[in-house]
Formats: structure tokens, sequence, C-alpha cells
């Protein structure tokens, strides 16, 4: 039998710079602290940097749902190893060789490009992440159109509970996987001197909600009022009118921050393949979207 030689990526130094802010992995304020150590169906999307931790003489597996078709990385702190020919999973092997580290990593599949950020560290460490992509489950739901239902007939709580447990426990995550779907949307606006930012869309299939989750912040000096009920969201020039909103207040004390939700229901949305806009009132400036 012939044997093949693993594929191993070796290249020059580059990528974000190390530094020791980057492993500060239990500092609350970072968005990439919490790193579960073994994640399944984590969604890839084109439009959102995937972050994976690895940890020195420990090997992260990740796991892909397609034949990997290229894998680029610039820098020699870490090795990468790819799938036998003849296996039955298209995985990446990753190797840390350094203590610390903050790079970026390129895997394309099917002539799409995933970008990754690995972070290097001695604190958190993803053994296995499994993930799938678009059109990946497409067979196991499918978006139907639920008639109009009563405002009285959607439990908002329960939903907003589900998709804060959704983002923290992954096993969870996978448990409601086909009543609930998630698209990484992450828009960013400043508006009256706050920041107020789309995070994610999600999708609760049986009463065909979907649910805009997005975060207000005022870094500002004074209290700032602004409603839900006041942010209109779009897709291209199409209005959707929230059925349903949630949120803790509507005035933020300097250095609050808020969650608010929009409850869209019974447009039959795919969120794969939506890019939601959002509309505040007549003052303010959008930021550049990322």
């Amino acid at each position: 039998m012939k044997q093949i030689t693993p594929f191993l990526l070796v290249a020059g130094l580059a990528g974000w710079a190390m530094a020791a802010a980057a492993d500060d992995f239990s500092n609350p304020s970072n968005p990439y602290a919490y790193a579960p150590p073994l994640s399944d169906n984590v969604r890839l999307s084109p439009r959102v940097i995937e972050c994976v931790y690895a940890m020195p003489e420990q090997i992260t597996k990740l796991i892909f749902p397609k034949p990997i078709d290229e894998v680029s990385v610039n820098s020699m702190m870490v090795s990468i190893t790819r799938n036998q020919p003849d296996s039955k999973e298209n995985y990446l092997l990753l190797s840390p060789k350094v203590a610390q580290g903050d790079i970026d990593m390129h895997v394309v599949m099917d002539g799409q490009t995933y970008t990754f950020r690995l972070l290097i560290g001695n604190k958190m460490v993803n053994y296995r992440k499994t993930y799938t992509v678009k059109g990946a489950s497409a067979a196991s739901h499918s978006v139907m159109h639920v008639p109009p239902l009563a405002p009285s007939e959607i439990n908002t709580v329960n939903l907003v509970k589900m998709i804060t447990q959704a983002a923290h426990e992954p096993n969870y995550a996978e448990s409601i996987s086909q009543d609930m779907g998630v698209s990484a949307q992450g828009r960013q606006y400043l508006w009256n001197g706050m920041e107020v930012t789309l995070l994610e869309a999600w999708h609760y299939y049986k009463q065909d909600v979907v649910i805009l989750h997005l975060q207000v912040h005022n870094p500002t000096s004074k209290a700032q009022y602004l409603s839900a009920t006041q942010i209109e969201p779009y897709v291209a020039n199409t209005k959707f009118e929230p059925l349903l909103t949630q949120q803790a207040t509507k005035v933020l004390l300097p250095g609050q921050s808020d969650d608010k939700y929009l409850f869209l229901q019974g447009y039959a949305l795919d969120i794969d393949d939506i890019h939601f806009e959002l509309r505040l009132p007549a003052t303010g400036t959008q930021l550049k979207p990322e």
C-alpha cells in the first residue's frame, strides 16, 4: 500500500502580530473568551471570521463537511496536517509550535473561502470542532410559510432564553438545531454617539419567527433614549415590520449596554441568504459594515 506523506504547512512569519493581550482569553471583555473544548455543528460563513483556540503540545482537530481544496497560512507558529486521501473525514490537525500567537488561516471548499483566526495560548483549547456550511443541513429543515400569528402566540421570553443558551452551550445548540438556525450579520451603526450592532439573525422554524439580535452601547457622557420600536429592519429596499420587540431598557445611561430583539413572523425568509440592514431614527450615521 502506497504511503502518503501528511501535508504539512509551514511558511514565513506574518499574520496578526502576536501580543500578550491577544492571549488574555479570561478577560470577560474579550469577545473570543468562550472556548468549549468540543464543539459540533458550528456553522461557517464566508462573512464571519471563525476563531479557534490552540494550545502548545495539544492537537486541535477541525472537521469539515466537504473536501478541502486549499489551505493557506502565513506563519511558522503552527503546523497543519491534512487528512489522508482515503480518509472518511475531511479534517485539519493543528499543532502549535509557539507558546503564544494570533494568526490567520484561509480554507477553500467548493470554491468558497472561509477565514479562521488561530489563537494560541495556554488558557483555552478547542480539541475538536466539527463544522457545517450553508446548504449542508438543507435536508434537515425547510423554510415553511406559517400563517400570521397573534403576538400572544409567540413566547418572546422563551425564544430569547433559547438564543442566549445556544450561544454559550454548544451541546444545547446542537439539540435545538432542528428547530432553530442562526446567521451572523455583523452590521454596525453609530447613532447619536451610541454604537448599534446587529449581531445575528435567528430563525425559529416552527412558528416562522426571525429574531434579530441587536446590542446597543452608550459610550457618551449623557443618557440616551432608543427604543427597539424605533428600529426598522430592511433587506435591500424591502421593509419588514416587527410583530414584537424585547429589550431591558429604552434609556441607556453613560457606559450602559442593552440587548434588543426584533421579532419578524410569517415572512418565510431563508436567513442564510439574507443580510439585514437597520434604519434608525433621523439622527445618526451608519458605520461601514464589517
